[in-house]
């Protein structure tokens, strides 16, 4: 996807692209273009809350029904918007008034903080500001989709595209000064002022600004609330790897072996869901390029019950855990909850420069199964690239950056898989029923794969199974010869331009012969490149 002129989603927001299933619009005072909410699309394969994603939808519509400028009673439906004041990223906070509140007209400090003590923060408008927090709208809108891509992991919250009225805007970079914001948040929240001096010619003119320059957009997810901060992985600071559920889960033996027994306990319970999350938390802030998660607190959990329900176990928040059935076996555990979703995409990719992706050895099938089919539909159906292009607002640059990280998590957690380096034993159902994960046999493919001038059938599936096991054998090695430089599913025609081709030979050259470029299912050749691939990694 290139960057030209005809491309509406690229650069500042244009307006009038069309975006999700809905756009919602607001009036805006004077006569200024109305602000816009958008009701996004959801990925056809994507895992999303309630049935057929409903309640997903429900709490988007929701969102999009927050209108900033309506005065009123709380019994009316108004809220209230206040510059956030703690921490550190500036965002409009959105509150829904205490009952017998009324919001005027024109909002106050005083009426602000006041709002803070009564009513109650439901959502959050994050605007891009890199300097200080490094906040990306794509960033956020992309963590939500992707973790419903991958089974709704990391307990992510609902977001919603939203525009903002730059004069609007001002009024509460102002309140932010008058209620006395301290520290980075107000040094970011300083920094709208300089942008402001001339919106088209900053610095971030086409990540914070609508086309027209009359607003800025960003990101209006749920707010997080009754989360705690999960003291067991924040105390060691940036060394996440120390953690007792990074060991097990870079642990090569079964999970079985690792906790010793199969026995409904809190402690086994904990430990497994532990390491999932640990798992996922990774394989997410890789395939978003994640800053600084490992700065900041920003890592957190909620209190959730698990119970035994028949041979499934089931979970709900420990906040609703009224209707558990009485005499179910039940262990209250800590489950990860990522509520900063802000600061991927922009700079250092953390856990891709500490190589913790290659550290995963247990995973849940369907996170696994999940991500596999992520990465194929990436690759086969353009609309899937299209989707966080469009309705998530990555730049052409990082959807790049994303279809690389993507590629590399799905064959390397594959290839491990396949040489028995990753484990899918976190399916809590079989693992507390004595049910062992299925046994894999290693790779296969159904057809020939190689030179179109023998016959070979050259099947996408199969193509990329070959291409993925020489990689390995010539990273492993190293031999780059035998490197078909991309998994990609393809054979160029003629043969002669085919780097595939050209590292299939290789191989065959070494492993095994003729070297004709070709590799039937079960032949010499395919048995070589297998074993080559278990042996060398």
């Amino acid at each position: 996807m290139s960057a030209t002129d005809a491309d509406s989603y690229e650069g500042s927001l244009n307006r009038d692209a069309q975006r999700g299933v809905k756009m919602v619009k607001f009036k805006v005072p004077d006569g200024r273009p109305d602000e816009l909410c958008v009701l996004p699309k959801h990925l056809p394969f994507a895992k999303y809350r309630g049935k057929s994603g409903g309640k997903d939808t429900s709490d988007e519509k929701k969102l999009a029904g927050y209108d900033f400028y309506q005065a009123g009673t709380a019994e009316s439906g108004a809220v209230a918007i206040s510059p956030k004041r703690t921490s550190t990223s500036a965002a409009v906070e959105v509150y829904e008034l205490a009952a017998g509140t009324t919001r005027p007209e024109t909002l106050t400090a005083s009426f602000c903080k006041e709002v803070e003590k009564t009513g109650k923060c439901v959502a959050k408008f994050k605007q891009t500001d890199n300097q200080f927090t490094t906040t990306s709208t794509a960033s956020i809108l992309g963590y939500y989709h992707v973790s419903r891509a991958l089974g709704d992991i990391c307990e992510i919250k609902p977001a919603v595209l939203r525009t903002m009225d730059i004069e609007q805007h001002k009024q509460v970079v102002r309140l932010a000064g008058e209620m006395s914001a301290r520290g980075t948040v107000a040094k970011s929240w300083n920094l709208f002022k300089k942008y402001y001096v001339n919106p088209k010619g900053s610095e971030v003119a086409r990540a914070l600004f609508t086309s027209d320059f009359t607003q800025i957009y960003g990101a209006l997810l749920e707010n997080t609330t009754g989360e705690e901060g999960y003291k067991e992985w924040l105390s060691v600071g940036t060394s996440l790897a120390s953690t007792r559920a990074f060991a097990r889960m870079a642990d090569s033996r079964p999970a079985k072996t690792i906790l010793g027994s199969r026995d409904f306990t809190q402690s086994n319970v904990q430990a497994l869901v532990a390491v999932r999350d640990m798992s996922e938390m990774i394989l997410l802030d890789y395939l978003l390029a994640q800053s600084d998660r490992l700065t900041g607190g920003n890592i957190s959990n909620y209190q959730f019950v698990y119970y035994k329900d028949g041979d499934e176990v089931k979970s709900v928040k420990a906040s609703n855990a009224e209707d558990i059935p009485p005499n179910a076996a039940k262990v209250t555990i800590k489950k990860l909850t990522i509520k900063d979703t802000d600061a991927g995409l922009l700079n250092t990719n953390v856990f891709e420069k500490r190589g913790y992706l290659s550290k995963i050895s247990h995973m849940h099938p369907g996170t696994f199964e999940r991500l596999q089919t992520l990465a194929e539909k990436w690759e086969g159906d353009a609309s899937v690239k299209e989707f966080f292009h469009q309705e998530c607002t990555f730049s052409n640059s990082q959807v790049t950056r994303f279809e690389k990280y993507l590629r590399t998590a799905a064959s390397t957690l594959k290839s491990h898989k396949d040489s028995g380096k990753l484990l899918l034993d976190l399916d809590l159902d079989d693992y507390f029923e004595g049910i062992e994960p299925p046994v894999d046999e290693g790779p296969t493919i159904a057809d020939s794969v190689g030179r179109w001038e023998k016959g070979a059938k050259n099947a996408v599936v199969d193509v990329k199974t070959v291409q993925r096991l020489l990689e390995r054998v010539a990273k492993s090695l190293p031999a780059p010869k035998m490197d078909p430089k991309g998994v990609d599913g393809k054979i160029a025609r003629p043969p002669a331009k085919s780097n595939t081709v050209a590292a299939i030979e290789a191989f065959q050259t070494r492993f095994a012969t003729p070297a004709d470029g070709f590799i039937p299912p079960d032949g010499t050749a395919w048995k070589a490149l297998v074993l080559a691939a278990q042996t060398t990694t």
